[in-house]
């Protein structure tokens, strides 16, 4: 049984870092096609690369002018804290498929994002949605990750409804804690 998780863990970790190679190749082709418009879906989808230098999608739709260190931090904490989150649930709960998949492009899609902040400067974004916005593949892995997540809550929103927040909160933080003081033994 010990193996079967452990072999489960790597798995996954293969997945994400083909996910991850997937999108940033496609970046590495993309690049050499800035300023280029092709229909994909005639008035409705186009292939058209932009670099996003706003770093974010908050930050360029409300104009915020939060530089890019600050999103590398904010990357960074969200990986850190997602981290915990998800060996916070799998002590917690059984251990389950669905888990793995929202791990699976979750954690794609901020390894995706810090890679863009890093070493493009931006998000190489190339899929254009008339009238909405420019998106790459990597927003595409956290919109799954996002859909699955709120999927799940619906379906499971009586026994979320009866969680104690502030026990919860304080059940995670200690949880980190506990894992950080076990690291230094």
């Amino acid at each position: 049984m010990k193996k079967l998780v452990k072999n489960k863990y790597k798995i996954t970790k293969i997945i994400i870092l083909l996910l991850v190679a997937i999108e940033q190749g496609i970046k590495i082709i993309v690049k050499n096609y800035y300023g280029v418009k092709i229909p994909i879906i005639k008035n409705i989808l186009y292939f058209m690369p932009i670099l996003n230098d706003n770093y974010s999608y908050i930050n360029s739709l409300f104009n915020l002018g939060w530089g890019r260190i600050f999103h590398i931090i904010m990357v960074i904490l969200v990986l850190f804290l997602s981290y915990y989150a998800f060996k916070y649930l799998e002590a917690k709960i059984s251990k389950n498929s669905i888990l793995d998949i929202i791990k699976v492009f979750l954690f794609s899609g901020i390894i995706c994002s810090l890679i863009d902040k890093i070493f493009w400067n931006g998000s190489l974004d190339y899929i254009l949605l008339k009238g909405f916005f420019v998106f790459d593949l990597k927003d595409c892995y956290l919109t799954i990750f996002e859909i699955i997540v709120i999927m799940l809550v619906i379906k499971n929103r009586k026994k979320i409804s009866k969680i104690n927040d502030i026990e919860l909160l304080k059940d995670y933080i200690g949880f980190i804690k506990n894992d950080f003081l076990l690291r230094g033994e």
